[in-house]
């Protein structure tokens, strides 16, 4: 079977790269940068990095939180420092994509369900990015957005990294 000898030589070659230094602050630098613009997840990095050295998954995991949550104050910063122009932006689309009842709905519904909506894009698939900036625009404070957002991602990412250290490979 040629192509499964295949996949375990890339495999490992995955594993060797993933306990290196370098991998381990890239992932760091991804986790913020994925809390404010790439649209992919950093999961499999982090999977990757536990797996490669299962005994420090915590220190993984309390990391990749940490950025995150550094890189979603970023996107709360973009959407509350610059909503009057993303308000602007959004004018300039046609009615059906952006219209100023969109805007408002944000507005009331972080006002109504901030950290409920918060919580929800901290340890869901949702894409932090976009609740990120949205709780910028909403107005929500930085404060309960800082502290929601530690506990979401803290539990998503250790829930991730103990399935890897726990059930490995």
């Amino acid at each position: 079977m040629p192509i499964w000898r295949f996949l375990k030589k890339q495999y490992d070659l995955l594993i060797r790269v993933a306990a290196t230094k370098l991998a381990v602050r890239s992932m760091y630098l991804f986790a913020v940068l994925e809390s404010i613009i790439i649209p992919f997840p950093v999961d499999p990095l982090l999977v990757a990095t536990v797996l490669a050295r299962p005994a420090r998954w915590r220190q993984f995991a309390i990391g990749c939180a940490s950025a995150s949550v550094i890189g979603g104050v970023g996107g709360w910063a973009i959407g509350r420092f610059f909503s009057l122009h993303i308000h602007d932006g959004l004018a300039v689309l046609p009615a059906k994509l952006a219209t100023p009842a969109t805007y408002a709905a944000v507005e009331t519904g972080f006002a109504e369900f901030g950290i409920f909506l918060v919580f929800l894009g901290a340890f869901s698939p949702v894409p932090y990015k976009i609740i990120a900036i949205s709780a910028g625009l909403g107005g929500f404070g930085l404060v309960p957005f800082v502290l929601t957002s530690i506990i979401g991602r803290g539990l998503r990412f250790a829930i991730i990294a103990a399935i890897a250290r726990h059930n490995g490979n």
